[in-house]
């Protein structure tokens, strides 16, 4: 997050860092873990990679919001949640649920959970997301999973930008 209170700066100097946030690499500390899991801990790195890019998207996430809407800090705290999101974020003109991506970072952050609080089993909501993973089985392919998520994410990631950029004078 930044140092500063979004009240503090000018609309110029939130419009230039959320411009400089399009550079953002999300995926650089999950992709870091892939290299350091080597080929014997493929799949543990990739489900841990998994967990690291949710961490970091939200993060960017909520920082961007924040920064582009103003937020108050009760706000920022909410706009984590599903419903909050969409509330908050409509109640500035965006309709989350139309920004390219949406279900992606739903799909992340059930994936994420089911990995930390579920031993990596395939929740009801997960349920075919992927064609090799079934209700109630342990989550597989984690590789294949991660190359779909980080690429899909860093799209919406882009799309959440454009529409919060629209909204900075």
């Amino acid at each position: 997050m930044t140092e500063q209170s979004p009240h503090a700066l000018s609309d110029i100097e939130i419009l230039d860092i959320l411009q400089s946030m399009q550079n953002d690499e999300l995926d650089a500390k999950a992709q870091e873990m892939i290299r350091n899991g080597g080929k014997a801990g493929r799949q543990e790195a990739h489900k841990l990679a998994l967990v690291e890019l949710h961490k970091e998207f939200e993060d960017k996430f909520v920082e961007a919001v924040t920064l582009a809407l103003n937020l108050n800090p009760a706000q920022a705290k909410k706009i984590k949640y599903k419903k909050d999101r969409i509330r908050i974020l409509k109640a500035q003109g965006i309709d989350y649920l139309k920004i390219d991506g949406a279900e992606t970072a739903q799909v992340l952050a059930q994936v994420a959970q089911a990995i930390t609080r579920e031993e990596a089993t395939v929740t009801h909501d997960l349920h075919n997301i992927f064609p090799f993973w079934k209700e109630g089985w342990p989550m597989v392919q984690f590789d294949n999973a991660y190359k779909i998520l980080s690429e899909d994410i860093m799209i919406h990631y882009q799309e959440v930008l454009k529409a919060l950029l629209t909204r900075v004078h």
